[in-house]
């Protein structure tokens, strides 16, 4: 993911360094706005994989294997955030070239209308990166499930340009070589893997009879997935940390059939199959991350707020903010673990949860005789959360 990205920012440094031709058309002017469009997004991205990888290095270092997959889970939207943002950029760029390909090459192309057409572009690619950018696990996961229907009309979009500008410059008499310029924009185009490629009336083909080869690859009609990239997928599926719709967006987008997909499309049949029918597997089908009616649940901060300041002198920093340490719980549940409705009377009763757990930490830093590390706190907090039933599975929470 790491060279993709790289190979997007290069790109971008590239188009914007080109010198205009001898007419003084290029991606510049009024047009740099689109490639500051692509500068930005790459900054967020960089943060995304490195919180990432700051979170699975914690991982490892603590004791506690649950604390250990909970924390792996939290890189999970993060990780889709960055695979989708990187392919958006990716797709940004392809459009980027063939304006820079239509401005260079054909002097009867509209630069206004070429203006239009990359801000509409840049209209139905927008929300989705914004919802991406936000690294908000359920904003990230719809925006993921949403991803094969906005590449198929990318891909229309795209197919629409290219061949207005083919037609413009069949009028215009161009030369082979201006004409050969533009062709090769969409050979070497991200793009080039959804172009139509059936007519619109055969049926959707991905995934369909799919069977192990002799090389222990998984081959169909329309699709190649290896057996090692499915049994990756099967693992970090069931362990919470991808879902089944970020799964299943990848397939349909490099498969190549997002002119034909919709939002909330099944996984393929084949692929379904061969992550595994277990609970985790079926259940996020169904529900996606949040499962069935928790989306609106409360979020309980796992450590307490109004000891921000505590546990920030602990490490609780960053990727590592105590808001990041929040799981949705059923309302009775959440109330409960706080002593009922009111807090206040909550807060006498010695098995409520800011209380305890802060007695708790308090008690073992006092045994240690020194200021807990951030991962002995985790490994306490561990052990509590099992004690009060509390699943290991943290979404981010609001800071007061």
């Amino acid at each position: 993911m790491k060279g993709s990205l790289r190979s997007v920012e290069a790109a971008f440094t590239q188009l914007a360094a080109r010198p205009p031709d001898p007419w003084g058309f290029s991606l510049t002017g009024v047009f740099t706005r689109y490639l500051d469009q692509g500068s930005k997004q790459v900054t967020w991205l960089h943060g995304a994989l490195g919180s990432a990888i700051t979170l699975t290095e914690v991982a490892t270092e603590v004791g506690d294997t649950d604390m250990e997959l909970g924390l792996l889970r939290m890189t999970g939207p993060k990780l889709q955030a960055a695979q989708f943002g990187t392919l958006l950029l990716a797709t940004w760029v392809d459009f980027l070239h063939l304006a820079d390909a239509a401005l260079r090459n054909c002097p009867m192309c509209s630069a206004e209308k070429l203006f239009v057409d990359l801000h509409r572009v840049q209209g139905l690619m927008e929300p989705t990166l914004t919802d991406l950018a936000s690294l908000d696990s359920e904003r990230v996961e719809a925006a993921t499930t949403a991803m094969p229907e906005l590449m198929g009309k990318l891909t229309r979009e795209f197919d629409t340009l290219h061949r207005e500008t083919r037609e413009t410059m069949k009028l215009g008499g161009q030369v082979i070589a201006a004409m050969q310029a533009v062709e090769m924009v969409t050979m070497i185009s991200t793009m080039k893997m959804a172009l139509p490629r059936v007519p619109p009336s055969a049926p959707a083909a991905l995934g369909v009879g799919l069977a192990m080869s002799s090389g222990r690859v998984m081959v169909g009609s329309r699709l190649v997935v290896s057996a090692e990239w499915v049994e990756m997928m099967r693992r970090l599926v069931q362990a919470g940390v991808i879902s089944v719709p970020a799964v299943g967006a990848a397939v349909l987008i490099q498969g190549g059939q997002v002119t034909m997909a919709q939002a909330h499309q099944d996984l393929p049949k084949g692929v379904r199959e061969a992550l595994g029918d277990s609970p985790e597997v079926r259940g996020m089908q169904v529900t996606g991350r949040a499962g069935a009616g928790m989306s609106g649940a409360p979020k309980h901060h796992v450590l307490p707020r109004e000891h921000r300041e505590w546990f920030e002198q602990r490490g609780f920093k960053g990727d590592m903010d105590i808001d990041q340490f929040c799981v949705r719980l059923e309302k009775a549940h959440h109330e409960a673990l706080h002593g009922g409705g009111n807090w206040k009377l909550g807060r006498t009763w010695p098995g409520e949860w800011n209380r305890m757990i802060m007695e708790a930490l308090l008690k073992a830093e006092k045994k240690a005789g020194r200021m807990l590390t951030r991962n002995e706190v985790l490994d306490i907090v561990a052990d509590r959360m099992k004690d009060y039933r509390i699943p290991m599975n943290f979404t981010t929470g609001r800071r007061r």
